[in-house]
């Protein structure tokens, strides 16, 4: 009975602190993608060519604005975001990876059957090649989602305080 009465202090202690969450929201779309504290965003200001990448330190919904450690950004301010996509690196990854084994089981296969008469061949080394061009490419060209916000935009941003 102790443990159940120590687990529910410790289960209401987790839920009575206020949580604040930044809402990246859809126009009619109920679904939202939602970033906590301690999220790693990438951004770009209104009227700066430069971006921007930091850990979210704090989520003020009185002033809508994200705290970092070293500056506030109001979410008006801020014009694009990007987040990476992890398939791309994977799906990229798993290219490079056949490619390159590819290539060396030929190689070890040409060195240990004894058959003077096979070698390692060009078509061998088009597959290795192929495969780890198109596994690099990958993540460069679909490596990360742009999202653009402000007026006249399908997409917004919103702290929202969700205590209860």
């Amino acid at each position: 009975m102790r443990l159940f009465y120590l687990l529910l202090v410790l289960f209401l202690a987790n839920t009575i602190s206020a949580q604040r969450v930044l809402l990246i929201e859809k126009l009619n779309s109920a679904q939202t993608t939602k970033l906590y504290t301690g999220s790693y965003i990438q951004y770009r200001v209104v009227g700066d060519d430069s971006w921007y990448s930091d850990k979210i330190y704090d989520l003020r919904d009185d002033i809508q604005a994200i705290v970092f450690p070293d500056r506030y950004v109001p979410v008006a301010d801020i014009e694009m975001m990007r987040q990476r996509k992890p398939a791309a690196r994977a799906f990229g990854l798993m290219l490079v990876t056949f490619g390159l084994s590819w290539s060396g089981f030929a190689a070890i296969g040409t060195a240990t059957d004894g058959d003077p008469n096979t070698n390692y061949r060009w078509s061998d080394a088009a597959v290795t090649g192929i495969s780890v061009g198109t596994g690099m490419l990958l993540p460069a060209l679909f490596g990360t989602k742009r999202m653009r916000f402000g007026e006249g935009r399908r997409l917004r941003l919103r702290i929202l305080d969700i205590s209860f």
